[in-house]
């Protein structure tokens, strides 16, 4: 699998990450990933619609389709033509189901409501998962980018986020989401981390005991997984 994030990428992020942390006693972690669902059912359901939408076009112009290859063929017999339809409707949707791998294609097809909740569902296990629930004041934040959605989760856990205006956290998603766009991803991160680590400066009190209960680095995950 490619990598979604070069190494010096990585590294620009961790770093960003240590430096935000210096100043309290939060935790900040970051995780990317290609999609966070396959939606491969969704992608099958369009391909069968395209399909039943050319072979329903090809039957409603019946007579005309039987003219053409009576054309091409002398000895044209109109029973073939059903056979005909199917292998014309097959052959479309299967090229429908091709293109609907191109995330462009993707991003078409599949309502932005279910890719809202495909990416907040991921980003919700991945906070479980990778430990930032379970830090100890409470204190972690998880910014988490999932490509193919052109998405963002910001999830803080109840120690900052009962302290936290959720307008700031917005804020800070759509500022992401704008540079994502634009593919400027790592700057997206970086940028992300830099303003969390300023509110948790402002909201959490660094122990003198305090440790790094959290990598710095960002987590790549596979999609699917």
């Amino acid at each position: 699998m490619k990598p979604l994030l070069s190494e010096s990428d990585s590294r620009r992020i961790a770093a960003a990450v240590a430096e935000a942390e210096e100043k309290s006693g939060g935790e900040i972690a970051t995780a990317v990933i290609a999609e966070s669902d396959d939606y491969g059912f969704r992608e099958l359901v369009f391909a069968l619609i395209v399909g039943f939408i050319v072979f329903t076009a090809a039957a409603l112009m019946d007579s005309r389709m039987e003219a053409f290859f009576s054309a091409l063929y002398w000895d044209f017999n109109p029973r073939l033509l059903p056979f005909i339809y199917s292998w014309i409707a097959l052959f479309s949707g299967a090229l429908a189901y091709f293109l609907s791998q191109i995330p462009g294609v993707d991003r078409l097809i599949i309502p932005k409501k279910v890719m809202a909740a495909a990416v907040q569902a991921r980003a919700r296990r991945h906070f479980m998962e990778a430990g930032v629930h379970d830090t100890l004041d409470h204190t972690g934040i998880l910014i988490f980018v999932s490509l193919l959605e052109r998405r963002v989760e910001l999830i803080a856990d109840r120690g900052i986020n009962e302290k936290v205006d959720p307008e700031t956290w917005t804020g800070i998603v759509n500022r992401m989401i704008s540079k994502i766009s634009a593919g400027k991803i790592t700057e997206a991160i970086v940028e992300a981390v830099k303003e969390c680590g300023d509110i948790l400066a402002q909201k959490v009190e660094r122990r003198q005991n305090d440790t790094n209960e959290l990598g710095n680095a960002p987590e790549e995950l596979e999609s699917g997984s």
